[in-house]
């Protein structure tokens, strides 16, 4: 036999010494998405008990945003609850009554004019779908 020439022998396999590398690659790529994966396992976990302990002082610090916002209110207005107050609570009263029933009166007309719209829009694209296949065909008949 020559040097360049290589002999079979039964159960020899050519592709052996091609997929050897490709094993060792393999294993040290899973072996690095394994240190991979470990990492940014324990950076969550860190990162999680970091901010639930940030949640835990605050909630501590403000106790109740329901009390705090109660407390800040009733600071504001004082005891005194005067003409002023209630003259304030009415008008507010009234602007939130006619901002509802502006938004419900409102919500059925802005859905009808949109669906106008759409359909006129769909209307002119298949009238222009048309018209250019029509042009198409005209063209191809020449």
């Amino acid at each position: 036999m020559s040097p360049g020439t290589t002999s079979l022998r039964d159960g020899e396999d050519l592709t052996r010494g091609k997929v050897a590398p490709l094993r060792w690659l393999g294993a040290k790529v899973s072996k690095a998405v394994g240190q991979l994966r470990s990492m940014a396992t324990a950076t969550a976990r860190a990162v999680r008990s970091l901010v639930s302990s940030a949640v835990d002082r605050v909630r501590a610090e403000v106790r109740s945003p329901v009390r705090l916002a109660k407390s800040l209110f009733m600071a504001t207005i004082g005891k005194d609850r005067g003409f002023g107050f209630w003259w304030l609570m009415a008008m507010l009263a009234i602007a939130v009554a006619i901002g509802l029933l502006v938004a419900v009166l409102l919500s059925p007309v802005i859905g009808i004019v949109a669906a106008l719209v759409v359909g006129i829009w769909m209307l002119i694209r298949r009238s222009r779908s048309s018209r250019s296949r029509d042009t198409a065909m005209a063209g191809l008949a020449n």
